[in-house]
């Protein structure tokens, strides 16, 4: 269940109230929505986004990333996904007075005076403005090629134009001034954001971080280098033992601390311990670290693909316990397939997880001889599902939770394509590899007029379709006898599959192929180069996934539209189920999101209330939006007569929220529950 707690958008408390439900009226045909998609994390929980920044304010912790992704939790469990209204990398944040300020990439800057109404907008720049900082009435961002831009008020912003050329990485304020950090060991220092003096730090590595902490600045970067300076104009170097990329600091009066890749230092009582060893009763997870902060209780890290680490102690003169209350999978995840009950991803170290949802998904138990393997593809029969992988490791389930081994293995080449064709399951991989098997466990080799590398299988009415290596294409109506067809390419054809009476096969440099007999195929303009990993059909669309992020969608297989998602990590697989679109890839990753929208109404479970606070718990389906809007008098029920609240979601899959709102000292107050549809 979610607990979520809001400002008061108008008058939403009540001392006699009534619950009204607004039904919303579904039209009798449900169209996909369109692009773009609202995404969601599955995999690694709570995000895999990248943590570029981290800020605390006022009680609530606050993260930006990279695909404009912004995240806010009052407790350090439930991480809120927010809407930042752009898809650019978020790279640093601050506050001026009450109001957040966001800068990044190509001049982005995002600001709002409430969590729920964040506003973009662009500097008119390619320069990244990769940090920022606030005095009481001045805030200045910096970023590549030597950009410096001032504001008051984080609207209106003016370029301070610099006599040097150094990419910039950090800014912080102290001591009644700015220090900028930059490449070479650049240190600038200014007290109006316009006029910097260059210091000199007595290091040239790059240097990637700067904070005023208590009663100095501490700068870091490259080759564990940190340099401290009570004044910003004389600057020492202080050596904590680490020799790794740092690219964040933070700290309280007797505790520094250092992080960056594969890098955790923490200073107490001068003494610099490694937080990433052994010998500390709870070591750090060895990953990147990319931003942190010190709340009054505890050091938050935050770091690649979602890695959120709290560091606190429970003693002043114990160690400093580290704890990850997220303890994801963070394998690459080579495909996923959906079953008539599951959906199944595969990937490194042996890796299968299943979700009944695409939300929750858990590691089952794999034979111990296949621990060591990669798992590059999943699929098989409505109950016979087939894992496989490299050195012809091949698993077999009848319910996707209970795996056997084949053993021995049928052959020594590296295993991707799963189909079936009736009862007959079928593999492809290295070398020209086609396998067959009636139970999973005996397999049959067959010839193929090919050697290429078979990445891709796929079943149609009018037989199985293989794609590989230098453009192959193979067909068969029985999976016994294989023909090779003329692809017109000789890019790597990575995956194919059939759905709305047509077979796309998607691959290297963006290739898309369509057809509609598995005989002939037409090339089709992408509008990418990227790599194209996996294509599905949902709902009348067709998605196909690729490298950094990409995800193209068309309705007729010949104009595509690059959606993207939320991350920009490659993507390697994806299925669906019951319109719900499900995405895997490195590092874990696993996102969602909605094609045909659940429009099934909101209910509310239950009601009570105290003194000055009122509880709502709401019901309705995993990731639908809604308002809780309210009405002063009944009498006078009209569309207009409503105050909209603050949009809210079902974050998991109970498909509860707890809403908490203020009681202001009304009569009587009415309530509806209002669909947000894309």
């Amino acid at each position: 269940m979610n607990r979520f707690n809001r400002p008061p958008n108008g008058r939403h408390n009540l001392d006699v109230f009534l619950l009204l439900l607004l039904v919303f009226i579904a039209p009798l045909t449900l169209h996909a929505a369109g692009p773009p998609l609202r995404w969601r994390w599955s995999n690694p929980r709570p995000h895999g986004n990248n943590i570029i920044d981290m800020a605390f304010l006022d009680g609530l912790s606050l993260q930006v990333c990279d695909r404009g992704q912004i995240y806010v939790s009052e407790d350090l469990n439930l991480w809120i996904p927010l809407e930042s209204h752009t898809t650019n990398s978020l790279r640093g944040v601050t506050a001026l007075g009450s109001r957040i300020i966001i800068t990044g990439e190509s001049g982005t800057v995002v600001y709002g005076d409430s969590l729920d109404n964040f506003q973009p907008l662009s500097l008119g720049t390619s320069n990244w403005l990769e940090g920022v900082a606030a005095s009481s009435n001045l805030v200045v961002a910096v970023g590549d090629n030597a950009a410096v831009y001032t504001t008051t008020n984080g609207i209106d912003w003016v370029l301070r134009p610099q006599p040097f050329t150094t990419w910039l990485h950090d800014v912080a304020y102290g001591a009644n001034q700015f220090v900028a950090v930059g490449d070479g060991g650049f240190i600038a220092r200014s007290t109006n954001g316009i006029n910097w003096q260059t210091q000199a730090s007595g290091t040239t590595s790059n240097l990637f971080s700067v904070e005023w902490i208590i009663d100095r600045f501490w700068a870091a970067g490259d080759g564990g280098r940190i340099v401290t300076s009570t004044n910003g104009i004389a600057w020492q170097a202080e050596t904590s033992g680490a020799t790794n990329l740092l690219l964040t600091a933070s700290g309280k009066p007797d505790t520094q601390l250092v992080a960056g890749d594969l890098e955790v230092r923490l200073r107490e009582t001068n003494i610099w311990q490694n937080q990433l060893s052994s010998t500390n009763s709870s070591p750090l997870p060895p990953w990147s670290y990319l931003s942190s902060f010190w709340d009054g209780r505890l050091f938050l890290l935050g770091g690649r693909s979602g890695m959120i680490v709290e560091g606190f102690k429970t003693n002043g003169l114990g160690q400093t316990l580290w704890v990850t209350r997220n303890d994801s999978i963070r394998n690459w995840l080579w495909h996923v397939a959906r079953t008539p009950n599951y959906y199944i991803a595969v990937g490194d170290l042996g890796t299968v997880m299943t979700s009944q949802d695409g939300i929750d998904w858990f590691l089952e138990l794999i034979p111990p001889s296949v621990t060591n393997n990669v798992f590059l593809g999943v699929g098989g029969s409505t109950n016979h599902f087939v894992a496989v992988g490299n050195l012809g490791a091949i698993i077999t389930s009848a319910d996707a939770i209970q795996w056997i081994a084949a053993i021995p293995r049928p052959t020594t080449n590296d295993l991707q394509g799963v189909a079936a064709l009736d009862n007959l399951l079928v593999v492809s991989g290295g070398n020209g590899t086609i396998l067959t098997s009636t139970d999973g466990l005996a397999w049959t080799l067959r010839p193929a007029p090919t050697d290429r590398f078979l990445s891709g299988l796929a079943s149609s009415p009018f037989g199985l379709v293989a794609v590989g290596d230098d453009g192959a294409i193979l067909t068969s109506t029985n999976g016994i006898a294989w023909t090779l067809q003329n692809s017109g390419t000789a890019n790597w054809l990575y995956r194919v599959h059939y759905a709305g009476g047509k077979l796309v096969a998607v691959g290297q440099s963006g290739t898309i192929l369509t057809s509609t007999n598995g005989a002939s195929w037409q090339a089709q303009a992408s509008g990418t180069v990227l790599w194209l990993n996996d294509v599905d059909f949902v709902d009348g669309t067709w998605f196909a996934v690729g490298l950094q992020g990409t995800v193209l969608a068309s309705t007729n297989t010949t104009s595509w539209a690059n959606i993207g998602t939320i991350t920009r990590k490659a993507l390697y697989g994806t299925a669906s189920h019951n319109g719900q679109l499900v995405i895997a890839g490195v590092e874990g990753s696993i996102v969602r999101a909605r094609v045909t929208p659940q429009l099934d109404p909101i209910t509310f479970l239950e009601y009570s209330r105290k003194a000055d606070e009122n509880f709502f718990l709401v019901a309705g389906k995993p990731d639908q939006q809604f308002t809780l809007d309210n009405l002063t008098n009944i009498t006078t029920v009209s569309a207009t007569n409503w105050v909209t609240g603050p949009k809210l979601e079902f974050l998991d899959s109970s498909g509860t929220l707890l809403i908490v709102q203020p009681r202001p000292p009304l009569p009587r107050e009415f309530y509806r529950g209002t669909l947000v549809t894309p």
